[in-house]
């Protein structure tokens, strides 16, 4: 089965799990931003990961999406990272945009990432050092199950 791992990443923490996915199934692997939707055709099993902005997609997966020709048959899983919660949502959105182009949607995985917010009560960090050891651990065990589907 030849399968793509295909991202988008603004921190690095969605990047992390993505690699930990392509080498525990020895396929390609490419940025959001150096894919053309069509080339999704030459793969059977596509892995689409994002960050969680506001319980959503980062815009430019939403926008690839959209842009997918039909594909019916290939399959499709997501994956991300996020600052505390909105995952569910996210891989709904996910599911609901990839079956409209005929991909069959087989499982989401998540994990925290690090992430900064600015608000009115200044800069603070959270989930320091996410995606870690364990979490990558967790997408390799999720590549491996999606794989073998």
């Amino acid at each position: 089965m030849k399968s793509l791992v295909v991202y988008y990443s603004e921190t690095g923490n969605t990047e992390k799990v993505a690699k930990a996915i392509t080498a525990a199934i020895a396929g390609d692997i490419k940025r959001i931003e150096e894919t053309k939707p069509g080339e999704l055709a030459d793969y059977d099993l596509i892995f689409i990961g994002t960050p969680v902005h506001g319980s959503r997609p980062a815009k430019k997966i939403e926008d690839f999406l959209d842009e997918l020709p039909e594909l019916s048959g290939k399959k499709a899983a997501a994956f991300c990272t996020t600052h505390l919660w909105g995952d569910k949502t996210t891989f709904g959105i996910i599911k609901e945009k990839v079956e409209k182009k005929g991909i069959i949607f087989i499982d989401g995985f998540s994990c925290l990432g690090w992430s900064r917010l600015v608000g009115n009560f200044g800069p603070r960090i959270f989930n320091r050092g996410r995606p870690n050891e364990e979490d990558l651990r967790k997408a390799v065990e999720f590549a491996k199950r999606v794989g073998g589907s």
